[in-house]
């Protein structure tokens, strides 16, 4: 039996040459045109960013720069410049004070010291006169807020800071705490919380602008559930992995207001109970107990017959010296204090004598570039002048955003904004007349993320490119310690 085939059956799917060759040809016209537009196009709203793909991004892998940071590494990693306060008493440099107080690593670097306005260098001397009252032995205990983003969750940085400045200056403990550990993640404390917390933040994607702004100086408020005839509780217990100052407590501090009912306190302490009435107030209030002996753990249990009350944190002190507290606001910008009742706030602040307030954000604005940052200096600036109005003689310190890259080439390279959003909170900081420091510099600036993140052995920051991993956050906490030291070296010289 014979086919027929019909003559072009064989090459109905064929191509010819000529067409594989004007594919290739447009391909490579294209190709080239695209080496013409920039790497990505913004602007297009919503955070909106197109990448454009590049044949030069093939090679620019292993022609990009990153960051020198073995300068910083060997002055900054571990602690082979600490120096105790007895330490600088004995030494012979401790014959001229504020030279005891000047580290060698800062001693001619600019790029790490703190930054003021032309002309007036006093911002922080409010806080360092206090540092020096507590040198000479006045019975009070100082307090410094250190806000930020997620940089600072698990108290890293903030921890260090604590540990120094109480070795130098005295204090223990691990000043304010939450009511619900939500990240778990602290190693200066064991949490655990009975009943059902209620929260309230005054920041991120939890905020709501409908319920009332009386939060606590964490920017948080907790109410127990239900409404009224309420009992909850919490407990802290001491941490093998904290440190040795942390693990000290002279003073247990719960912050509170409850304007509706009155309520009753229970704490319970492994040989000790204490128990008070609390009476109905709208203002804040601090219920306080000085501990009889060791810290250990205590649990503290509040009752109300009516409404629940405002519970806006426990703080674990000494009686003396110098408390540090950590507050973490994931997801802010650092530009929500106007969500808090100004009186509120205002009087917590007298309350517990807070000197030193640091802030410390950006991150979460660096990732959706645009080209203009004003609007987030005045944003900033409103906040600024916020803490300044309700608290005129408290020090600020503005902490400008670090490094963070992306893999835009084939290589990790430093988001384009960087500099615009550090530029944005340095002028508003110098508006308002607060200090700042320039943590993108002092890492390395440029391309120096992923050198952190490279560092052997230890990474110094996360896979991503944003995050420092506790080894990072102490050098970070190292440089911005002694920053601080010279500054209260420059103020013993001329004060």
């Amino acid at each position: 039996m014979q086919v027929e085939t019909h003559p072009n059956m064989n090459n109905t799917h064929s191509i010819k040459p000529i067409r594989l060759l004007l594919l290739l040809f447009y391909l490579i016209i294209f190709q080239i045109a695209l080496e013409f537009l920039p790497n990505e196009i913004t602007g297009l709203g919503d955070g909106i960013i197109i990448k454009i793909p590049k044949i030069s991004h093939l090679w620019n892998k292993s022609t990009t720069n990153y960051a020198d940071i073995s300068d910083i590494r060997d002055k900054f990693e571990g602690d082979k410049s600490k120096k105790s306060t007895q330490d600088i008493k004995d030494s012979a440099s401790a014959k001229i004070a504020h030279e005891a107080y000047l580290p060698d690593s800062l001693r001619i670097n600019n790029r790490l010291r703190i930054q003021y306005p032309e002309g007036d260098s006093t911002m922080l001397h409010n806080f360092l006169r206090d540092l020096r009252a507590l040198e000479k032995g006045r019975d009070t205990l100082v307090r410094v807020l250190h806000f930020g983003d997620s940089q600072l969750e698990g108290d890293r940085i903030t921890s260090q800071l604590r540990d120094k400045f109480q070795d130098q200056f005295g204090g223990c403990g691990t000043g304010f705490l939450s009511i619900v550990d939500k990240m778990n993640s602290k190693l200066s404390i064991a949490q655990t919380t009975k009943s059902y917390w209620q929260p309230a933040v005054a920041y991120g994607v939890k905020y709501n602008r409908s319920q009332p702004n009386y939060y606590g100086i964490m920017g948080e408020c907790y109410r127990l559930a239900p409404a009224e005839n309420v009992k909850g509780e919490v407990s802290y217990l001491k941490s093998a992995h904290a440190k040795p100052k942390e693990q000290r407590v002279e003073n247990i501090k719960v912050l509170y207001r409850n304007p509706d009912s009155p309520i009753e306190l229970s704490l319970a302490l492994p040989t000790q109970k204490e128990k008070a009435k609390l009476e109905k107030s709208d203002k804040s209030q601090i219920f306080q107990y000085k501990l009889k002996e060791p810290f250990q753990q205590v649990s503290i249990q509040i009752e109300a017959q009516g409404k629940s009350p405002e519970v806006y944190g426990v703080a674990l002190d000494c009686n003396r010296g110098i408390a540090f507290d950590n507050i973490p606001w994931r997801g802010s910008s650092g530009v929500e204090f106007v969500n808090m009742h100004r009186e509120n706030l205002k009087r917590q602040f007298r309350q517990l004598n807070v000197r030193l307030v640091i802030l410390q954000f950006g991150v979460n604005i660096v990732p959706n570039p645009i080209s203009d940052y004003t609007f987030y200096e005045n944003m900033l600036l409103q906040q600024l002048k916020m803490l300044k109005e309700i608290a005129p003689d408290v020090s600020i310190l503005v902490v400008g955003v670090s490094d963070m890259s992306r893999n835009l080439t084939g290589a990790y390279e430093s988001y384009p904004n960087i500099e615009k959003i550090r530029n944005a909170q340095r002028n508003a900081a110098f508006k308002t007349g607060c200090a700042f420091w320039d943590l993108y510099e002092a890492m390395g600036g440029k391309n120096s993320m992923p050198s952190w993140v490279f560092a052997k052995p230890i990474p110094l920051a996360g896979k991503d490119f944003t995050h420092f991993t506790p080894e990072g956050a102490k050098i970070v906490s190292e440089m911005l310690y002694k920053a601080l030291l010279v500054e209260y070296a420059k103020f013993l010289e001329f004060n």
